[in-house]
């Protein structure tokens, strides 16, 4: 077989465990099923992966490629530091993070069987829980933390620790994640309930916003 088939054969049998994993959790899926999912033989898959396990700890070693290609333009400290700079204004730019956010986990099918996986898989396997709280949990945190550290430091919120403010800013995001997962005709609605949590924290810590 071709290198570049054998390659693209390892990705197709990546992709579709990582679905099934997702919809079905790792004890409900078997080599079968993937086989069968992509339409090849159990033997041709061996020839890729040594078994289920395998499959599994390859989709783990992808992981953190894929989700910082994506995230990438938001999580350099240059784009951290500046990303109020621009003329929308804090609201807006809360915003556009927080969406860009709703759109990998809610609209890209590899964010949400991603999400799913990791949160079903968490407590079965040290690795799948340590992605999990440092992409979903830890990430998202420090991030928004960061950038409370700047609003302080230009004087535009309320001086508090910027955790506990990246802490109440987030865990709405995170339920309202949760809510909506596996619904995409409701996209809308759910970006529509994200701004008007942002509208309602702005009010709360941002100082041009408050009453």
């Amino acid at each position: 077989m071709p290198k570049g088939k054998a390659r693209d054969t390892k990705d197709v049998i990546l992709t579709v465990a990582l679905k099934l994993f997702s919809e079905r959790g790792y004890e409900g899926v078997g080599i079968r099923d993937i086989a069968k999912e992509i339409g090849i033989r159990e033997s041709a898959l061996y020839k890729h992966y040594s078994g289920k396990q395998a499959i599994f700890d390859s989709i783990l070693k992808d992981i953190e490629r894929r989700y910082h290609a994506y995230f990438s333009d938001f999580r350099s400290s240059e784009s951290m530091s500046g990303i109020f700079k621009g003329e929308g204004g804090a609201k807006e730019d809360l915003f556009r993070i927080s969406a860009a956010m709703f759109q990998f986990y809610l609209k890209n099918d590899y964010g949400s069987q991603l999400r799913r996986l990791l949160t079903t898989e968490q407590y079965r396997t040290s690795d799948a829980g340590r992605f999990f709280r440092e992409l979903i949990v830890d990430n998202g945190l420090d991030d928004i933390a960061r950038v409370f550290d700047d609003l302080k430091k230009n004087g535009e919120c309320i001086d508090v620790d910027s955790r506990v403010m990246a802490l109440q800013f987030y865990s709405p995001l995170y339920l309202l994640l949760s809510k909506y997962d596996n619904q995409p005709d409701n996209y809308d609605e759910a970006l529509s309930f994200l701004e008007k949590h942002i509208t309602v924290f702005n009010e709360i810590y941002l100082k041009g916003d408050r009453q």
